[in-house]
């Protein structure tokens, strides 16, 4: 982090609140010395659930090379988790030189009402596929900091504004700079799609606006409502224990081929390496130095 700048720290609750907002604790790694400064949640970004965005302001300018210890004040001594950042003259926080990179993709549901079964022969307790006789294909337009562009990011406060071609504007999206990503759903197919970024230092309140970017659609494909691709879904329904209804015929060839190829084995499960809920206030992510846990609040429109 820069020697002028501030420490911003996610922090999450999910049972035995306490009332109030936790106190960040940093500490100088080599003197051991607890810094003096102040602290406020960052009120530009909206409250998401159990998590809550923290930032504090150093009394005085951080040491050149000094590594610091995040953590929180009362914090359950059987919680271990510690965050570390270190202070650095070099950092460029020039944020927003490097445009964003965006994406223009094409995303499926079902269109009109699915039917779904119980998967057979599943240890990972009861699961459902649901399969649908046509889909509703939309545009997904998102956008992401390239990792040139995350330096000094988690310093600021991001904000996307989707526009339409004429200028109108369609959604806004704000995060933490070090998430850096945002996306919009469109139903319907736009030669482009257009948007303007506008970054706010949580140092000094400083803002700067970019200019508005378009990205042509290309040939990402056509949106609209299609035959479900049965060459895709129809080994698919094949592991159902019985036939979801108006499939019935798909499913028995199907499942006649699943057997063949897969028998009575049993399907592996994926398990998450995530952690259980936390007891209390406890840290989740710390910026510049640690990747963050999750976003921070999104809205999604369908226009």
């Amino acid at each position: 982090m820069p020697l002028a700048g501030v420490v911003v720290a996610g922090v999450r609750c999910d049972v035995d609140c306490p009332e109030g907002t936790p106190a960040l604790v940093v500490k100088d790694k080599g003197t051991g010395a607890v810094l003096a400064g102040t602290q406020e949640l960052v009120a530009d970004l909206p409250a998401a659930g159990p998590e809550r965005a923290l930032v504090f302001r150093p009394a005085a300018p951080l040491a050149d090379g000094h590594k610091y210890s995040v953590t929180l004040e009362g914090q359950d001594p059987s919680d271990t988790r510690e965050a570390e950042v270190m202070a650095s003259a070099d950092l460029d926080l020039e944020v927003g030189a490097h445009a964003m990179d965006a994406s223009v993709r094409l995303q499926d549901s079902w269109y009109d009402t699915a039917s779904c079964c119980e998967i057979a022969a599943s240890i990972c307790g009861p699961e459902q596929l649901c399969v649908g006789k046509e889909v509703e294909r939309y545009v997904i337009f998102r956008l992401h900091n390239s990792e040139a562009a995350l330096e000094g990011a988690g310093q600021y406060v991001q904000t996307v504004t989707f526009l339409s071609p004429d200028g109108a504007e369609l959604d806004e999206q704000t995060d933490w700079g070090w998430n850096g990503s945002a996306e919009h759903m469109y139903m319907d197919a736009a030669p482009e799609y257009c948007y303007q970024v506008t970054y706010k230092s949580l140092i000094d309140g400083a803002t700067i606006e970019k200019e508005r970017t378009c990205v042509p659609h290309g040939d990402a494909g056509a949106t609209g409502v299609f035959p479900t691709d049965m060459e895709v879904f129809g080994p698919q329904i094949g592991r159902c224990s019985s036939p979801p209804e108006g499939f019935e015929d798909v499913w028995s060839a199907a499942r006649k081929e699943w057997e063949a190829e897969i028998g009575e084995a049993h399907e592996a499960c994926s398990v998450s390496a995530g952690g259980g809920a936390s007891s209390g206030w406890a840290l989740s992510a710390v910026g510049l130095a640690l990747a963050l846990a999750g976003r921070v609040g999104r809205r999604r429109s369908r226009r």
